[in-house]
């Protein structure tokens, strides 16, 4: 076992670091990294234009360059790299919970379990949606919007009620 840091004690409140958020911390990256280079492999395979954007009824309204089909994992990895620096400073954090010596370390501990499933999400979503549109569709499935948001919301309402609870 590690012990923490006093820096690490005084910012977490002695919430140690849990293997899921160590997994999930080097997982998300791990994805995003992952379709960029599914990218590039297929990339003598590609169109010189590409779909680039849906219009609701799921017809083809924009096209782009299909150096475009990157734009949404470096989105992911910048949304990650954020993430991350943000979960190392923990007074910054707007809890919407009054922090107090009775409930600090189940607060942070929700906290930085709802981080680390927003960071898998987020890689999971913007990974997913470059690696669908590197397949060409000719018709957009209004479905992977939906699944794009469930992913990317799903851990907030989640652990909106569990923080709720830990009050």
């Amino acid at each position: 076992m590690r012990i923490p840091s006093r820096a690490q004690v005084d910012a977490f409140c002695g919430s140690p670091t849990t293997r899921y958020q160590r997994i999930a911390g080097i997982l998300a990256p791990l994805i995003l990294l992952g379709s960029i280079v599914y990218i590039l492999i297929i990339w003598k395979k590609l169109p010189e234009r590409i779909p680039t954007h849906y219009n609701f009824a799921g017809e083809i309204d924009g096209y782009g360059g299909r150096g475009s089909l990157l734009l949404m994992p470096i989105i992911g990895l910048v949304t990650d790299l954020t993430v991350a620096v943000c979960e190392r400073f923990p007074k910054s954090w707007n809890t919407g919970v009054r922090i107090t010596v009775l409930n600090r370390v189940r607060v942070y501990r929700v906290l930085r379990d709802m981080m680390a499933d927003l960071r898998l999400s987020c890689a999971l979503a913007f990974a997913g949606f470059a690696i669908y549109q590197a397949n060409l569709p000719e018709q957009f499935s209004g479905n992977v919007t939906g699944i794009m948001l469930i992913l990317i919301f799903a851990p907030l309402v989640r652990y909106f009620i569990r923080l709720a609870r830990a009050r």
